[in-house]
């Protein structure tokens, strides 16, 4: 077990790298070595029950790294950037020891933070997902009845009321409300297709073994302390969307995401497309409950009608360090059982940018 926390540290430290996070890099960096030192990050995480790997324990130790930061813990604010601070990694010395000493002396509370799993609610991704909303709403001409696996605190929910700005090789996309209260760029590769006008939606409501309550200000918070703290734009995006879903509130069932699924597939009403969609949420799912979903939908497609077709939207890979790929399987009751599968193109997990790859028919 030791040698899978340490491979997990050396490949969360490698992704810092590569998403740009030189802060993150640097604490998980230095709970990698004290855990090989035998030092209080090895007391706190030796023996974990589960794949420290999927379970994202350096994120979880970093998260509350982050957590103490943002309620004014002093000996932390200045290396983050979401507390005021700047970071340096010729500071990482002194990082060190403002980590050390925190983890030792908060050793219960970071106990019991580690519980957490973690969720950045990326907003990012709806830059992602957009494509494949408008995709459907134009293939089938139909509310949209929006359902998301592994929620967290719902915030891509309300994708149709951020405004987007997309840099493409064809020239700059707007879509959206241009009072909005977030405004989310990123760039799209190869050739985009024109975006529906109007997205309709009839119904939002997500699933999460965890979900975030963004009513409760220590879960809010919480919520923040999962994004990086050297990221201040992605923590801009997460408030001005939290700022959004205030307006109402998002319903987010706490439930196991197979269940939740087979239920809201067969639960379909007429006149309206259900979708079913993740993102960055299948690597974290069991085999069993991979599975159960996939039946799930191999069931209903047997039975599927026109006036209530069925859609499975995934912006995933399908293991943890694999590329997130832009896709969706479309049921509409005229093209089988097997329905129809539209490979976008690979993203960003961040939703940072998207290589169009899928040739798109005019509707």
């Amino acid at each position: 077990m030791n040698d899978k926390i340490s491979t997990a540290f050396e490949a969360q430290k490698h992704a810092c790298d590569l998403l740009g996070s030189p802060l993150t890099r640097d604490v998980v960096g230095f709970c990698a070595d004290n855990f090989a030192a035998g030092g209080i990050i090895a007391k706190l995480v030796r023996g974990w029950q589960g794949d420290p790997l999927n379970d994202n324990v350096p994120l979880r130790l970093a998260g509350f790294a982050h957590y103490r930061a943002l309620t004014h813990d002093a000996a932390l604010q200045g290396f983050y950037e979401s507390c005021g601070g700047i970071y340096d990694a010729a500071k990482r010395a002194d990082l060190a020891v403002a980590l050390e000493q925190l983890f030792s002396r908060e050793e219960a509370a970071a106990r019991q933070f580690l519980r957490s799993t973690p969720q950045t609610n990326e907003t990012g991704r709806a830059a992602m997902l957009l494509l494949g909303f408008s995709e459907i709403t134009k293939r089938l001409g139909l509310p949209l009845r929006l359902r998301e696996i592994g929620a967290s605190a719902g915030l891509n929910l309300f994708f149709d009321r951020f405004r987007y700005r997309f840099a493409t090789d064809e020239g700059d996309i707007l879509w959206g409300d241009s009072r909005s209260k977030l405004t989310l760029d990123a760039r799209w590769h190869g050739a985009p297709p024109a975006l529906a006008e109007k997205i309709e939606v009839a119904s939002r409501r997500g699933c999460d073994l965890f979900p975030v309550n963004i009513s409760d200000a220590d879960e809010r918070l919480k919520l923040q302390s999962w994004v990086w703290g050297d990221m201040p734009l992605r923590r801009a995006r997460l408030l001005a969307a939290l700022n959004i879903a205030d307006t109402a509130p998002p319903e987010i069932d706490r439930a196991d995401a197979a269940g939740w699924v087979a239920a809201q597939i067969m639960q379909r009403p007429e006149e309206q497309a259900t979708i079913l969609y993740h993102s960055i949420v299948w690597p974290y799912l069991g085999v069993s409950q991979r599975f159960a979903i996939e039946s799930a939908f191999a069931q209903a497609a047997e039975n599927i009608r026109p006036d209530a077709p069925l859609v499975w939207l995934k912006m995933d890979g399908r293991e943890l360090g694999t590329i997130a790929q832009l896709s969706y399987r479309i049921w509409t009751g005229e093209n089988g059982p097997e329905g129809e599968e539209v490979i976008i193109g690979p993203c960003h997990p961040h939703g940072v940018d998207l290589e169009i790859n899928a040739g798109f028919n005019p509707v």
